[in-house]
């Protein structure tokens, strides 16, 4: 479970968001562009607004597309912006589980991994490839010390598998 390279998010994936981000911001600064950005302010502030939006949704992508989630002997190699941070299993404090659906059915989704370790909160979303191995290596963990967990994440652990 050590392999570099280990918990990468899937190059579709990436190229997918990134297509969305490109397209939002010429959607969104192209009026702008054409009318010289002379354009009234409740025109301007909204297109502004997106595109700042489509703007974080680059920088989130660019940034996921180095990053490489690791499970070690001393704790969890994630990404936090554009750099690696290491959460170390004796600083690990709290964990979250959510999922997140798509469709009123719950059939389509993802779910969000939230770890807590001293200061800082870090995330890996569903889509990283092992994002189960680091779920039930973060389930052990939280038996293994005893936890505090939320009845939702409980239950998310549950429906991967892992019981608590």
């Amino acid at each position: 479970m050590t392999e570099p390279g280990f918990g990468r998010y899937p190059a579709d994936a990436l190229k997918a968001d990134g297509l969305r981000a490109a397209g939002g911001l010429a959607v969104t600064l192209g009026p702008l562009a054409l009318v010289g950005f002379d354009a009234h302010p409740l025109v301007a502030v909204p297109l502004l607004a997106g595109a700042g939006l489509f703007g974080w949704l680059g920088l989130r992508t660019l940034a996921r597309r180095g990053a490489a989630c690791r499970v070690t002997e001393e704790g969890l190699v994630l990404p936090s912006g554009f750099f690696m941070v290491m959460a170390r299993w004796d600083q690990i404090t709290g964990v979250k589980l959510r999922y997140y659906s798509t469709k009123k059915d719950k059939s389509g989704g993802w779910m969000q991994l939230t770890i807590r370790a001293g200061r800082g909160r870090y995330s890996i979303e569903s889509q990283l490839t092992g994002f189960d191995a680091i779920a039930a290596r973060v389930a052990e963990l939280v038996l293994e010390r005893e936890l505090p967990v939320d009845a939702t994440t409980k239950e998310n652990f549950l429906s991967l598998g892992h019981y608590m």
